[in-house]
């Protein structure tokens, strides 16, 4: 059985096949070829984005990044599904899983939901509490950690986690999918369907709270 990143980064590749080069998506300013040049780079030339942020090499890794752009549309998206080259770091055992879940979840709904009537998919179960356990790890801890207020975490019917314990005030919990709870996280939030709990000031303020910054 393949893996549940595996699973979704299938999943991405087929949103990304079907909706076709210069679509638009949830990541601000980029079109799925621009997505699909990211994730190319991210697995298989991942020094190139490291690049990227520094002053000298910022030039060099642009040219990276349009010749990347240049190829085949068809080819990235072909790329992207037959996952990392084995000189990849993301090749290493446990790699994929460990930091390709919530990427290829996130990015697949990115396209998916820049379409019109999008519904969220019906996902597994045990995929679900794949997403879940990573939105509950220190990762989701660090994803709310400007929020001025406690914030938890709950599925429907299930009792709340906290990821941030602290702060001002009451706690304020999401409640939702583990998915539409990942998504808020990753700071898609007008595409997420989750539902608030708590002081109606203080989900104000956390509603204004940027994620993943």
């Amino acid at each position: 059985m393949p893996s549940h990143s595996a699973a979704e980064r299938q999943a991405l590749a087929d949103a990304l096949a079907g909706a076709g080069p210069g679509a638009p998506t949830l990541c601000a300013g980029w079109t799925t070829t621009d997505l699909a040049v990211h994730l190319v780079l991210r697995e298989g030339r991942p020094h190139v984005r490291l690049a990227g942020s520094i002053g000298p090499a910022k030039n060099w890794a642009a040219r990276q990044e349009q010749e990347t752009a240049a190829r085949p549309y068809e080819d990235l998206v072909t790329t992207v599904r037959n996952g990392p080259p084995r000189r990849s770091p993301m090749a290493l055992p446990g790699a994929d899983s460990l930091a390709n879940l919530l990427e290829h979840f996130v990015h697949c709904e990115d396209v998916r939901r820049a379409a019109p009537d999008w519904e969220p998919r019906a996902l597994p179960g045990d995929r679900q509490a794949a997403i879940w356990k990573n939105v509950t790890s220190p990762f989701g801890k660090l994803m709310v950690r400007k929020a001025a207020m406690p914030v938890s975490v709950q599925v429907p019917g299930g009792e709340p986690v906290a990821l941030k314990a602290k702060g001002e005030g009451t706690t304020v919990t999401l409640v939702g999918e583990p998915g539409e709870i990942a998504m808020y996280l990753f700071g898609r939030k007008e595409h997420a369907r989750v539902e608030f709990v708590g002081d109606p000031q203080a989900v104000a303020r956390f509603r204004e709270t940027p994620m993943r910054t």
